[in-house]
């Protein structure tokens, strides 16, 4: 290893802060959560000798870019990466482990051999990992119902579908591992855990497959069927250790025993390991069968241990159930309890990180049903697949960027061309629904967390490059060693337009130049066809090619796609060809600001200059009773729009409890202008003066405090406040630390106010400004739009519209449950529990998540509609017309009946006895969405009234067809069970108003149900 001396952590922090070359917020710092677990977070979030000591700073990078490392020993920044010397492999000394040999298969002999581990080789460490775990179900209890004959095939083809690195198997038979050993896939890319003799799987077991190659092989065994079968994975940075386990189930009436030991037997093997590593936590992922669910005693002691887990990591709104007696027939009939659980798991430790994860095998087989009369499924459990990334990988030049095989960039037909394109793709192609019709450009291609990057690159290479026309008119085919692709030819008019296309994108991201048939050669797939003969694949193109009819199209576009799991490609991003250089900010931003002022969404002076007089008129009010005023929210930051209400809080004495001060406010106003809401979770007045709307809030100071400022009443006096008035003075504090985080930059202010405003205006029209529905309020958005606008570049900064796109661009790729914090104080919360799906935090402390409310299904709106806007804006941004900004702000259209919704109205004596009924269905709604979310197999959608006074309305949705029993209006069933608690609460109130009524009805189309007169 080299010793030239390596630059500090402190040094490097220091040298990006105060270099003028570099700018701050581009870069974000790694460092050591707990027991080497590796998070980020912004640069300017850091806080130098505080909480995080300097040594548990590992990396910092600027953007996707690892410019500093200190495992590595990277440091871009000074031009020195000294080399350092693979690690060797550690010995392992646990007790109860003892070597297996690892098998390859020869392919001279035509047989399965065992190698000798090869200390000294190591393999180029991967980008990227994919491991797969899979319990494919034994057939020793009840075989015949089981048909075993037609599941192992159907198993085989989902494994080698998965296409991943390493695989973990559970509850392998001998004649499952015979059948595993004899497929040429297995055969020519993967190394065994076990061979011909089946030593490890008699009568069931676990058996591990990888393509990097064993340097060692492992097992721990408890019992003849309960064992660890772990491999060490020789990579060129260091080894990754893999283990599969099969803990014991509760069917066993000592398996939570029997399951702890196994546990301590994981958790011992790690530390061994960590303890014989040189310098550094080993890299380890547990992939198998745990036989737990969340919440068990079993997963805090593998997450106190350092341990990862990819699904609830990357997932956390969602189950993940692996064992589903409700819709897998094979785990109904394999149940003892019934209950829906996740039971397999990939838990990783040391630099990988999860990335993605999903679930295969959820659908049943095609074919006959299974002897019992039912749908036949693989296995009764649901296999995970999951692809890690390093978490430093050292990536120098830009050309040097890990690609993915779930982007691409591709040029798409118009639909209206599809249709002869889709008759031939979906009778030959395989891969007819995972991709529309397209020619491919770039593939693989660069992660989705970097297509912003790449599209401003691709943009700016397309400048002059016209639209040209496109013409599929014959069929060719490549040959691959099992198939040929048959494809129509697009023919470009200029010619050799797309070629020139393809080298100006190459150009641009030359990392991408990449072509699987020696070159670029343009093609539309259409399928794929036996490789029989030359002749063959000759007649049926000439077959198709008789029957064809030329198609011509206009290529104006390009498209940036993605795949999540096992759905199918989606566009993310479009790029128009035949664009100008890019507007000058006042041009780019004029349609935008046009399409604002028709929503009434523009800066206003005259509505701020009347809520300022009417600000000035409540203090009055406040002084004469004692009190001091104090407007917070968007009043306060200058964000107020048409109609905006003010939100305040008055403080005033220990003498002048909330209740007094209210009467003493209803009586300085005039009749019929104020009302006290006593119970709500902060008691308000809600006045109204001159035409502006206030919300208005009271504490009163302990006693003995003098009036002082509210930030020091809070900072002294916190403690003694009661929880309402805490609550109070807090909303002021974050507004002011809002106004503290923007005041560091002034330039930005107004770009800020501008963005707030079309973000707000959007998130009105699209129905998801609501904290009370589960969406976001005010104050979590305003915190969303202030990071976006203190941590964007300057070239994001340029205008008002490139502020918009940053802002979409980030939080539609957001990796939640990552808190959103502007404070470092506020960026140490860690998420917690279901309630923390998308954390954004209060910038006042102690820190609090804004978002409580977002749910299951709400966490899922959200996203879709943050894709949505991103992709619209880009869209606006080069059409820059105002009606191309408007689609952006198109509203739902909330009368258009849902297949399925409840429906809540409520009917009270009085306008005041309405609005108090109203406020508390408002308020509650909430429980009702969570109890209906107990049911997997729905999600909730809720919509503000779409009119004063007009009923709420809660979409219901299932996920698919075989779903729809969880509509049923039936007593006792789920969903009526939910709304009758909903309603026995209602009815429980202690403030309920007199003859006050809730109404909730299950609508479909024109019928509905009454909730107190089910459906018989």
């Amino acid at each position: 290893m080299s010793q030239e001396r390596f630059t500090t952590s402190r040094e490097v922090y220091h040298r990006i802060r105060w270099d003028p070359r570099l700018d701050a917020r581009e870069f974000a710092v790694g460092y050591d959560a707990h027991r080497g677990a590796m998070e980020e977070m912004p640069f300017e979030a850091f806080v130098p000798d505080g909480e995080i000591p300097w040594h548990r700073v590992w990396y910092f990078k600027r953007g996707p870019q690892v410019v500093w490392d200190r495992k590595e020993r990277i440091d871009l920044l000074s031009n020195a990466r000294p080399e350092e010397e693979p690690a060797p492999s550690p010995l392992l000394a646990v007790p109860g482990f003892t070597p297996l040999p690892a098998w390859r298969f020869d392919a001279r002999s035509g047989s399965w051999t065992e190698r000798s581990p090869e200390p000294g080789h190591a393999v180029p460490h991967p980008a990227s990992l994919t491991v797969a775990t899979f319990n494919v179900l034994f057939d020793l209890y009840d075989a015949e119902l089981l048909a075993t004959e037609r599941r192992t095939p159907a198993a085989l083809t989902l494994l080698r579908e998965t296409d991943a690195d390493v695989i973990a198997l559970q509850e392998v038979t001998p004649a499952f591992l015979r059948a595993l050993l004899a497929q040429p896939w297995v055969r020519e890319h993967y190394w065994m855990s076990d061979g011909p003799g089946a030593h490890t799987v008699e009568r069931y077991g676990q058996v591990l497959l990888s393509r990097v190659p064993f340097a060692s092989v492992w097992q721990r065994v408890f019992t003849r069927d309960k064992r660890i079968i772990t491999a060490e994975l020789r990579l060129a940075e260091g080894p990754l250790w893999v283990a599969t386990p099969h803990l014991t189930s509760n069917r066993d009436p000592s398996g939570a025993s029997a399951r702890a030991v196994q546990v301590e037997a994981l958790l011992e093997w790690a530390r061994a390991l960590g303890a014989t590593g040189d310098k550094e936590a080993p890299d380890l992922v547990l992939a198998g069968d745990f036989n737990f669910g969340d919440g068990a005693p079993e997963a805090e002691s593998f997450a106190r241990a350092g341990f990862v887990d990819a699904w609830s990591t990357l997932r956390p709104s969602e189950a993940g159930e692996t064992f589903n007696p409700r819709l897998n027939t094979l785990a109904a009939l394999t149940t003892v309890s019934g209950r829906l659980q996740r039971l397999d798991r990939v838990l990783v430790s040391g630099r990988f990180a999860p990335a993605a994860v999903d679930l295969f095998g959820e659908a049943p087989l095609a074919g006959p049903p299974a002897p019992t009369g039912q749908a036949l499924f693989v296995s009764d459990h649901f296999g995970l697949r999951c692809v890690l990334h390093r978490e430093a990988v050292a990536l120098t030049p830009r050309t040097s960027t890990a690609l993915v095989h779930h982007t691409a960039l591709v040029l798409i037909p118009p639909e209206d061309v599809w249709g002869p394109i889709q008759a031939l793709r979906k009778k030959h192609d395989a891969k007819f629904q995972r991709w529309m019709p397209h020619v491919t450009l770039l593939y693989p291609f660069v992660p989705e967390e970097d297509f912003e990057t790449a599209e401003a690159l691709l943009v700016d290479a397309l400048q002059g490059v016209e639209p040209f026309d496109v013409t599929l008119s014959a069929f060719s085919h490549f040959e691959h060693r099992a198939n040929a692709t048959a494809w129509l030819r697009p023919e470009a008019q200029p010619s050799g337009a797309l070629a020139a296309l393809h080298a100006r994108l190459v150009a641009a991201l030359p990392e991408c130049a990449t072509s699987a048939h020696g070159g670029f050669t343009p093609h539309l797939s259409v399928g794929q066809l036996p490789l029989s003969s030359d002749a063959d694949i000759a007649r049926t193109l000439a077959e198709w090619q008789r029957s064809w009819r030329t198609l011509k199209f206009r290529a104006g576009e390009l498209c940036l796609i993605r795949r999540k799991g096992d759905t199918p490609f989606e566009v993310i991003r479009r790029i128009p060809l035949g664009q100008a250089r890019s507007a000058t900010p006042e041009h780019e931003d004029a349609p935008l600001r046009e399409a604002l002022a028709s929503l009434d969404a523009g800066e206003s002076q005259d509505g701020h200059a009347a809520r300022t007089a009417a600000v000035d008129t409540l203090r009055q009010h406040c002084e004469r009773i004692g009190a001091t005023l104090h407007p917070y929210g968007s009043y306060l930051l200058g964000t107020d729009g048409a109609g905006s209400d003010v939100d305040a809080v008055a403080i005033g004495p220990a003498s002048l409890p909330r209740e007094d001060f209210a009467r003493a406010l209803l009586q300085e106003l005039a009749p019929g202008t104020a009302r006290y809401v006593a119970d709500a979770a902060i008691p308000l007045v809600k006045l109204s003066l001159g035409g502006v709307s206030f919300d208005l809030a009271y504490a009163s100071r302990p006693e003995g405090v003098p009036a002082e400022d509210p930030l020091t009443l809070l900072a002294l006096h916190g403690d003694g406040l009661d929880s309402a008035g805490l609550r109070a003075v807090l909303g002021l504090a974050d507004t002011l630390g809002l106004m503290d985080a923007l005041a560091r930059d002034s330039a930005r202010t107004e770009r800020f106010r501008t963005l707030l405003r079309a973000v707000k205006a959007w998130a009105r029209a699209r129905g998801i400004y609501s904290h009370a529905l589960g969406y976001l309020g005010g104050l979590s958005w305003t915190l969303l739009a202030a990071w976006a606008c203190t941590r964007a570049t300057p070239n994001a900064m340029r205008s008002d519209a490139s502020l918009l796109a940053h802002f979409f661009s980030t939080f539609a790729s957001w990796p939640w449950p990552q808190p959103v914090a502007l404070t470092p104080e506020t960026a140490r919360y860690r998420p917690d529990g279901k309630r923390d799906l998308l954390p954004v935090i209060a910038p006042a402390l102690p820190a609090r998540n804004t978002a409580r409310n977002v749910s299951r299904s709400t966490f899922r709106v959200l996203r879709e509609e943050l894709l949505r806007a991103r992709e619209l804006v880009a869209n606006a941004r080069a059409a820059r017309t105002p009606s191309a900004w408007a689609a952006l702000f198109q509203p739902l259209d909330v009368n258009e009946a849902p297949p399925a919704a409840l429906r809540l109205s409520v009917e009270a004596a009085t306008s005041e006895d309405w609005e108090r009924v109203a406020g508390w269905v408002l308020g509650h709604v909430t429980a009702l969405m969570y109890r209906l979310e107990g049911d997997r197999r729905l999600a909730v959608r809720p919509f503000l009234p779409a009119h004063a006074g007009g009923p709420l309305l809660i979409k219901l949705e299932v996920r698919e067809a075989r779903d729809m029993a969880a509509l049923s209006w039936q007593p006792q069933g789920p969903l009526f069970a939910a709304v009758e608690a909903f309603r026995a609460s209602f009815q429980e109130w202690e403030h309920r108003p007199a003859g006050a009524v809730l109404q909730v009805e299950l609508v479909r189309g024109n019928d509905s149900s009454r909730s107190d007169a089910p459906a018989p």
